[in-house]
Parts: structure tokens; C-alpha cells; sequence
């Protein structure tokens, strides 16, 4: 019961925190608008198209189901290693780790409850991009079930979010390297193209594979579910540890009086 009054109590409290940050949160939206644009207009439906041998709508989905995994990925990533800097620099972070519950559960919570209002948002968008390529109501369910299967890559994303946090609390800014590495996973992914399994080591990858095969009505590959647990447990394990490390480091050497 506590913990779930723990739940329900940082949620209400993040929504109320969330509303202070409006012009940043539309800002979001409209970057990520952007890159959908471009991606679209860059012709790789075309090339899923003939990869799969679909028609281009079918093609543009495909591209569609990787943004949706990129989208939330990278927005977990983004928001987890921002908020640790954040809240280290009001000292927020500090009153976290008093708390009887552990401060990767307390900002995990915040993350989630980001993630579910921006999806509301980010849900319309995709609504407008069905309508445009004149989909259906298949098309619809794809995209909640995109959102459903993503989780286990929003816990692997967040592992490397408390990865960068952690870095924050000793080099106090790495909000360009968050930057860099968010750009890059659109290369280095499968939304624009198809990769290997070496790739599955990003959080999000199989995932996409595993809608992308459901979407076709193949038979989803074992090794792909396979892959897209373990790497998602082993980063946020990684995470964790590490993320610890330096709260322990910190606190030990006083280096939040330095902010």
C-alpha cells in the first residue's frame, strides 16, 4: 500500500511540476514533428517498400513503427539524464536519497509520468499521419501496440539515462552528449535501415523488428524477444550500478556543495 501511495503521490506531483514547463514540452513536440517530416521525405518508405515488397502506405508505417520506438527512446533518455542534472542542481537529488525507497525508483516514476502525458500529445500526431496516408483502423492499433512493447526499451533507455545522470554529478554537463547520442541512434538503429543483430544492443532495435514482423504478419523471430529483454535488463542493471557509484562518490567527497 505505501508503495502504491508512493506512485500515486509523485505522479500527482510531477503533473503539477510538468505544467511549469509548457513552452519546452510544445518545443519537443515540434522537434519531434520535424524529424518525422524529414524522415518521410527522405524516401525510406520507399525503400521498406521494396524491401518487404509492400505497398509505399505499408512502407510508411514501417518508417512510422521505428520513429515511435526512436521517439519514446530517445525522450526517456533525454528526460531521466536532464532531470538528474536538474534536480542536483536545485538539491532536489539530494532529499531523493533520504527517502526509504531508492532514488532510481523515485526518478523512474517521474520519467514514466513525462512519457504518459507526452504520449497523449505525440498519439494525436500519429493519428494526423494515418489520416494523411489514408490508414486504417489496423493501422491505429499498431501504433498503441508499438507504445505497449516499447517499455522494456524505455527501461533499457533510462539505464543509459542514469548512465549520463551519473556523468552530470562529476563533469556537471553532458547535455551535449545526450544531444550527440540521440542523433546518432537514428543512424545506428533500425529505423532507417535494416541491421544486423549486433545492433540489437541498442535498447529499442529488436523491438522495432518485433512489431515490424507482427505488423507483416510474419512470425516473430525467438531471438529477437530474446535479445530485447536481456539487453534492456542488462542496461539498466548497468545503470543502476553505476549511477550508484557516483551518488555514493558524491556524497562522500561533498560534491553537491560545488553546485
Amino acid at each position: 500500500m505505501n508503495f502504491i501511495n508512493l506512485i500515486k503521490t509523485e505522479f500527482i506531483l510531477d503533473i503539477k511540476k510538468l505544467t511549469s514547463y509548457k513552452v519546452s514540452f510544445l518545443t519537443d513536440i515540434f522537434m519531434f514533428f520535424i524529424v518525422l517530416f524529414t524522415t518521410l521525405i527522405t524516401g525510406l518508405d520507399s525503400a521498406f517498400a521494396n524491401e518487404y515488397a509492400i505497398d509505399i502506405n505499408s512502407g510508411k508505417m514501417m518508417v512510422l513503427i521505428g520513429f515511435i520506438f526512436w521517439q519514446i527512446s530517445s525522450t526517456a533518455l533525454g528526460w531521466s539524464s536532464a532531470n538528474i542534472r536538474g534536480q542536483s542542481l536545485s538539491g532536489t537529488l539530494e532529499l531523493k536519497m533520504q527517502s526509504k525507497y531508492p532514488t532510481e525508483l523515485l526518478l523512474l516514476i517521474e520519467m514514466l509520468t513525462y512519457l504518459i502525458i507526452s504520449f497523449l500529445s505525440f498519439f494525436i500526431i500519429f493519428i494526423i499521419f494515418i489520416v494523411v496516408i489514408k490508414g486504417d483502423l489496423r493501422d491505429v492499433i499498431y501504433i498503441l501496440t508499438s507504445y505497449i512493447v516499447a517499455f522494456p526499451s524505455l527501461i533499457g533507455m533510462y539505464g543509459i539515462g542514469l548512465f549520463l545522470g551519473g556523468i552530470s554529478l562529476e563533469e556537471k554537463q553532458v547535455g551535449s552528449l545526450t544531444f550527440i547520442l540521440q542523433s546518432a541512434l537514428i543512424f545506428l538503429s533500425d529505423l532507417t535501415s535494416i541491421k544486423g543483430r549486433l545492433f540489437n544492443i541498442i535498447p529499442f532495435n529488436a523491438g522495432i523488428k518485433i512489431i515490424r514482423q507482427m505488423y507483416l504478419g510474419y512470425q516473430v523471430e525467438g531471438y529477437l524477444i530474446f535479445d530485447y529483454f536481456i539487453v534492456n535488463i542488462l542496461w539498466v542493471i548497468f545503470g543502476v550500478i553505476f549511477f550508484r557509484y557516483i551518488l555514493k562518490n558524491v556524497r562522500k567527497n561533498g560534491s553537491f556543495d560545488n553546485y
